[in-house]
């Protein structure tokens, strides 16, 4: 119960630690320059420009309804596997590629060609253009649904 904790205060001499390479260093020192953070601040005052922040591209905008990265690869993989169900003579038409495939199909111009290919449904034809009969006047429905004749 003697031992005290001894605290580390500045005027406390600590004990230098030396690291010594052994075989090949994997540091690569091309980028010795670049890396040098006094080389970084001169060339930050003189064109008040960070350069490795500066590389990246900003983008804005409202993100609101990005999904998570989970749920957006597997709607990708979704969207793959739909498209090798598609014949490969179709599939070859696009180059196996998911992504031209959906660049045509969201071309409402193509709409037809995607009937012809079997991907898509005709719309049924117009209702025939013979105007409904209007009701007699002597008719009248009742709140109930039945029909009366007067």
């Amino acid at each position: 119960m003697t031992d005290k904790i001894k605290f580390k205060i500045p005027y406390t001499k600590t004990k230098r630690c030396f690291f010594e390479t052994t075989g090949e260093s994997m540091t690569q020192q091309h980028f010795k320059e670049e890396s040098e953070i006094n080389n970084i601040i001169k060339k930050h005052d003189k064109n008040g420009i960070i350069e490795s922040v500066a590389r990246g591209n900003a983008r804005y905008g409202d993100f609101s309804l990005v999904q998570d990265y989970k749920s957006s690869l597997d709607t990708i993989r979704d969207a793959n596997n739909n498209f090798m169900e598609i014949p490969s003579e179709i599939r070859k038409q696009f180059n196996n590629n998911a992504g031209e495939f959906f660049n045509y199909v969201q071309d409402p111009k193509n709409q037809s060609e995607l009937i012809k290919m079997g991907l898509a449904i005709a719309p049924k034809p117009s209702e025939s253009a013979t105007p409904v009969a209007d009701k007699p006047s002597s008719e009248v429905s009742s709140e109930d649904g039945h029909t009366a004749t007067t």
